[in-house]
């Protein structure tokens, strides 16, 4: 990884007040892998891949990273409970959160939004809605879709995504992964 690139991803994590929140989230994470300094940072990296790259990378890094570090893809061998999962703020100031229900090993229930700084989802903003109606699809179309694919597939790598919204696919799978990782750690 390019050095500038790194050190800008530490100042953002541990610096920038927006990322304060995400930096407790991630803190909570990290004691997945508590023995590799790099985890945290490769979380980091990850939410700035799929921010700033085409999708071949984002899938060919997602990938790498889940394999790398054997994160989970779904519910099993987690506890029983509800858990959250969130990523950093992106360029356009929305948070990727996803709230999850386990129970017996599978995910029984998915919520699943953007939430902007201000508080207010991408499902719920009329406005933003109608300027992505031309790719197709809405936010508020596309989640829930995600949303039944995670609860019917059980598992983050076989939701598949919703056509103009390729994107929120590798930021939904994000929090789901960091939902899971925290049900992994209650276990």
């Amino acid at each position: 990884m390019n050095r500038i690139i790194f050190v800008l991803l530490l100042f953002l994590v541990f610096i920038h007040p927006s990322c304060q929140k995400v930096q407790d989230d991630l803190d909570v994470v990290k004691q997945f892998k508590p023995d590799d300094k790099y985890f945290k940072a490769s979380l980091v990296s990850l939410h700035f891949i799929m921010e700033t790259s085409p999708i071949s990378r984002v899938d060919q890094t997602f990938s790498h990273l889940i394999k790398s570090h054997d994160l989970p893809i779904s519910a099993q061998g987690c506890k029983d409970g509800v858990y959250t999962g969130e990523s950093p703020f992106d360029a356009y100031d929305y948070k990727h959160v996803v709230k999850i229900e386990i129970t017996d090993e599978k995910i029984v229930s998915v919520d699943y939004n953007e939430i902007k700084k201000d508080g207010i989802g991408k499902q719920e903003d009329e406005e933003y809605c109608r300027e992505m109606s031309v790719t197709g699809t809405t936010p508020a179309k596309a989640y829930p879709k995600l949303e039944s694919q995670l609860i019917e597939k059980q598992n983050i790598l076989k939701v598949d995504a919703v056509t103009g919204a390729t994107y929120s696919l590798y930021r939904f799978r994000y929090a789901v992964m960091i939902a899971l990782i925290k049900a992994k750690l209650a276990s």
